[in-house]
């Protein structure tokens, strides 16, 4: 049991030995002592020594002793087979026993180092063992990866070869003297010249010309006597005197010398260098077609600004013609004609003549309708005038658009859309179109280009008043709004109209583009410029088709910035060109 529950301990050992002199003196005791018997004892302790343990001999003695003592003092019989107590006779039984022990004890030390000896060697072996295999592991590893990287090496030198044997680009070796060494096949397809013809020379004295550029090589002479690699195009000739366009990279290649050799990589890039002047050639046309466009867009807006004026001009006009025709000028004249013939006796006419009686009445009649006929005409005048101005503004921006865009002038929200509305009132009146203003209460004024605010606004009015007329609709209706917000000033044109489709709404403001059956797409594209140009914003919202559209102007309240003022003075600068 106790072997079992510990199997390693020394101790385990010690029950072991004390086991086997227990075994041994109830041996004796059941031969009665016989001196035979005693000899078990002595062969306990051998079977013991097979422990290599001296301990455990030790402890073996004494338990020998100590039976023998206790026995051959009170039992005799049991340990010597005798009767008689013999109390001295244990000691001659323990000291034949300690004798034996002397050897054995010894014998196991001796055994013992020579098996940890045999287990230091065995252990060393294998140590050195593990060790060799360890190191014959390493360089086999390192023999397989220097093997990988030769093979991988010699592919890649291969792939090179044929790289350099089959690319259409040229590879050239030179010496350290700048003598070439060593070209490909792909150097003979694109000069000319064999390899048998090219070595020796100097790239230079081989290929340069008449048209060379004698500062590109005057540069590459440099990079080389400072052994710095360079790149490089420049003009060469073939074999048969072609010339033709080289990009030339050249690296140099240290070895255990001082000077260098290089390595040159060159191709033609003649047909690249056409292109290129082919493409620079077409963009000198795209400019000039650009501007021509840019200058045709300019007078297409004034066309299209100053027609919107020139409806309402006609109208003015047409209303002072008419009031002239029908003027009370015709009847004032009549009775001056009526009074003169009865100027001897205007006296008793005027009492007298029942003619006469109505003179007075009739003077103050034409009197009173002359005025009313010069108020009207003052005022048709007035507006006659003011989009006379228009006109001339429109034409001097476009004239001096790099000075006058961009001048501050404080605007009154009311007052210009007022403007708006007279530039566009004969179309407007003409067509039955029923405009409504709203003016927000806390309204201020604010800082912009008053004749660009106020073409806006004309451009918007009339494009709704198109809509509106177009739909075919009896209500035919115009919501014209001012109001503020935050910073910004926001003026809205909204109409009951065609409407916009959904997919048309990030198109409308596009050069040509138009949802108008006579339209030409000039107006909104030059309003939204214009808005951006102000340093604000146009947007167009709609519902979709048949529900009308409105247009919100967002303008801020202050002058527009700096910024915005530079880059259409430059615009204006290209339209001018």
């Amino acid at each position: 049991l106790w072997t079992h529950l510990y199997p390693k301990s020394a101790h385990t050992r010690h029950v072991i030995a004390i086991s086997q002199i227990l075994w041994s003196a109830l041996l004796i005791h059941l031969t009665g002592g016989r001196i035979e018997t005693h000899f078990h004892v002595f062969a306990s302790l051998a079977i013991l020594s097979i422990y290599r343990d001296w301990k455990i001999l030790i402890t073996a003695t004494v338990v020998v002793a100590a039976d023998h003592f206790i026995r051959g003092v009170f039992f005799p019989l049991s340990a010597f087979g005798i009767a008689a107590e013999s109390p001295l006779r244990w000691i001659e039984h323990a000291a034949w026993v300690i004798f034996e022990v002397s050897f054995l004890i010894p014998a196991c030390m001796r055994l013992r180092n020579e098996i940890f000896e045999l287990c230091q060697q065995q252990t060393d072996l294998e140590v050195a063992k593990a060790s060799v295999d360890i190191r014959i592991a390493a360089r086999t590893r390192e023999l397989a990866t220097t093997n990988k990287e030769l093979e991988a090496s010699i592919a890649e030198a291969e792939k090179l070869a044929l790289v350099a044997r089959y690319t259409d680009n040229a590879v050239i070796i030179t010496d350290t003297k700048g003598h070439i060494e060593w070209v490909n096949d792909g150097f003979e397809r694109i000069t000319g010249y064999s390899s048998e013809e090219s070595l020796g020379y100097r790239l230079m004295e081989l290929l340069n010309g008449p048209d060379t550029d004698i500062e590109t090589v005057n540069a590459m002479k440099l990079a080389i006597r400072n052994v710095k690699p360079y790149d490089f195009e420049m003009i060469r000739y073939r074999k048969n005197g072609e010339p033709f366009w080289m990009a030339i990279e050249a690296r140099p290649i240290f070895n255990d010398g001082d000077k260098p050799r290089y390595i040159l990589v060159e191709s033609d890039i003649t047909a690249r260098v056409k292109a290129e002047i082919e493409r620079q050639r077409l963009n000198e046309q795209l400019v000039d077609a650009s501007r021509a466009a840019g200058i045709a867009e300019v007078a297409t807006g004034v066309l299209h600004n100053v027609g919107n004026v020139l409806n309402s001009v006609n109208v003015s006009a047409a209303v002072i013609e008419k009031q002239m025709r029908k003027s009370a000028f015709e009847k004032l004249e009549k009775i001056t004609t009526l009074i003169e013939e009865h100027s001897q006796d205007f006296s008793a006419f005027v009492s007298s003549d029942s003619r006469g009686k109505k003179i007075p009445d009739y003077i103050s009649k034409v009197t009173n309708a002359l005025k009313t006929e010069r108020l009207k005409v003052t005022h048709e005048f007035e507006d006659l005038l003011n989009n006379v101005e228009h006109i001339k503004a429109i034409v001097s921006i476009q004239q001096d658009v790099a000075k006058t865009t961009g001048l501050k002038q404080t605007i009154n929200s009311g007052k210009v859309i007022d403007d708006a509305i007279i530039a566009n009132k004969g179309t407007l009146a003409n067509h039955n179109v029923k405009i409504t203003k709203r003016i927000s209460d806390d309204l201020t004024d604010f800082e912009s280009d008053r004749r660009q605010v106020l073409q806006i606004l004309i451009n918007l009015i009339s494009n709704a008043k198109d809509a509106v007329v177009e739909s075919g609709k009896e209500n035919r209706e115009i919501n014209i709004s001012a109001s503020k917000t935050f910073d910004a000033i926001q003026f809205e044109v909204a109409d009951s109209g065609n409407g916009i489709a959904t997919e048309d709404l990030s198109k409308i403001f596009q050069h040509g583009f138009t949802t108008k059956k006579t339209g030409h797409g000039f107006g909104l594209h030059s309003s939204a410029n214009s808005a951006t140009e102000l340093g604000g914003s146009l947007v167009a919202v709609s519902e979709g088709l048949g529900r009308g559209a409105t247009f919100r102007l967002t303008l801020p309240i202050a002058a527009s910035t700096k910024a915005a003022i530079e880059r259409s003075t430059v615009a204006g600068k290209e339209t001018v060109q």
